[in-house]
């Protein structure tokens, strides 16, 4: 008797307390827990797919124009610098023009029809003068408002200006003026070609 009082005590214990377990969990089983755990860690893993595709065309997204703004930048220094670069090199050939027009109206002789070809120049802009160099290119440096080939300060831009005989006359020139530069790793060369007459005879 007593161990039926005893046995129907832990019946009730059990009793309530999986009654207890259905009110507070009505739909727990063991199978339907494993079945949540494999649909959550399945949900996990897609969310895990999902994010590292987002970022890559995040990437894709992001990367590509600021890739294309960079490029687009070089491209807009260098422009700025080729515009500098021709007006340094026709800038040559006007000094070697007017070189040879204040000679001609002087009633002196032109050293640029004078001298043996070919023969090397480099320019002063600020004083509209030539000076007698050697082959190769020369800096040239930017002195206050001017770019000079002496003096100031250095820039990427060097210019040589050569003088060349035409034929076996004496009265024509061939006049070359040579700028070149680098923007970033990119290296340019502007040459301007012009022919020059002794339009007078002192």
């Amino acid at each position: 008797m007593i161990i039926n009082n005893e046995q129907n005590m832990e019946y009730g214990i059990w009793n309530m307390e999986s009654k207890i377990q259905d009110s507070v969990f009505p739909n727990f089983s063991p199978t339907r827990h494993s079945t949540f755990d494999i649909r959550h860690s399945a949900h996990r893993g897609f969310t895990l797919v999902e994010t590292l595709v987002a970022i890559a065309i995040l990437l894709i997204a992001v990367v590509g124009p600021i890739s294309l703004i960079g490029d687009a930048l070089h491209k807009l220094y260098y422009a700025k610098d080729q515009m500098v670069a021709i007006n340094l090199a026709q800038e040559g050939i006007e000094v070697v023009r007017q070189e040879r027009d204040s000679d001609m109206l002087a009633g002196s002789a032109s050293d640029i029809f004078s001298l043996t070809s070919p023969y090397y120049y480099t320019v002063n802009a600020s004083s509209a003068s030539l000076n007698i160099s050697t082959a190769g290119q020369k800096p040239v440096y930017l002195n206050g408002d001017f770019y000079e080939q002496s003096g100031g300060t250095a820039t990427q831009f060097t210019r040589l200006i050569t003088i060349t005989s035409v034929g076996s006359g004496t009265t024509e020139r061939k006049v070359t003026s040579t700028v070149e530069w680098k923007t970033g790793g990119q290296t340019g060369t502007i040459t301007v070609s012009e022919y020059l007459f002794k339009w007078a005879i002192p």
